[in-house]
């Protein structure tokens, strides 16, 4: 088996009620992935109670075990204590991992910025997929079928965006809104399986064609600003997908404008790589 597959779904642990939430939401993500989940907390070398920084750091990293074994899922929890600064040490670990979860506040985040500084930056420069998790009440079920939104244009990365959706979707029992953003100019043949606009018209065409297709899904254009579609919508969706190739929407997508818009939200953003 490729080694890569089996490397953890890494969580960000920091003591705050936030890090817990992204453990319960990454619980599923392990399991569907079939590894390990680790839970990783960063303490500050430079404290002046380097002993009761680690204390801390074991509690917090206790208190997300217990409250993602409480779910009953069969998933395999691993933990690590790093030194550093938060952001950086959590770019190194997600060298670990194929995934990266972290809370969308947390208590790492700089006092001179807006709240969830520390996610919005890992976001932009981690070595695998970061998830910023946001559940208002993570021990309930959502009620109602948020949708999982998908930033899809027709780069390598646009298709990504796709299929993680349709994973998504699949695991969270959720239906798919795709919001497109195609340029003038087809960049393949339209045959191609590989294109990006004919898989979305093919799920298009099975979801209308059948009520109980696996994965319901829509699509509308989009201008490239997603920030203000977040602000209409947060409240309807729960994950928001885009890619990290793309800076700019990313930048959006993480930036203060939607982690205003999203705050009181159950709505996640997914960083593809």
């Amino acid at each position: 088996m490729n080694n890569a597959a089996r490397l953890p779904v890494v969580v960000g642990i920091d003591g705050s009620k936030h890090a817990v939430h992204a453990a319960l939401w990454a619980v599923d993500e392990a399991i569907d992935r079939d590894v390990p989940m680790l839970l990783a907390c960063v303490v500050n070398p430079e404290a002046k109670d380097l002993e009761r920084e680690y204390a801390y750091a074991r509690h917090a990293i206790h208190e997300a075990w217990i409250a993602a074994e409480a779910t009953g899922q069969p998933v395999k929890l691993e933990s690590t204590i790093l030194q550093g600064d938060a952001t950086e040490q959590l770019r190194e670990a997600s060298r670990l991992g194929q995934l990266i979860c972290v809370g969308s506040r947390g208590t790492d985040d700089s006092p001179h910025d807006e709240r969830g500084s520390t996610a919005a930056a890992l976001a932009q420069v981690a070595f695998t997929p970061v998830a910023i998790v946001r559940r208002r009440h993570p021990h309930k079920p959502l009620t109602d079928p948020l949708w999982i939104v998908a930033a899809v244009d027709e780069s390598p990365g646009g298709s990504a965006v796709l299929q993680t959706a349709i994973n998504e979707a699949t695991l969270r029992k959720a239906p798919v809104l795709a919001l497109t953003r195609w340029g003038s100019a087809v960049t393949t043949e339209p045959d191609d399986k590989r294109d990006v606009r004919t898989r979305l018209a093919q799920y298009l065409a099975e979801a209308r064609e059948d009520d109980d297709a696996d994965v319901q899904i829509h699509a509308l254009p989009i201008s490239d600003h997603i920030a203000g579609v977040l602000a209409q919508s947060a409240n309807i969706d729960q994950l928001v997908i885009v890619d990290a190739n793309d800076a700019v929407l990313t930048s959006e997508a993480v930036g203060a404008e939607a982690r205003k818009a999203l705050r009181h939200t159950n709505c996640s953003v997914l960083v593809l790589r």
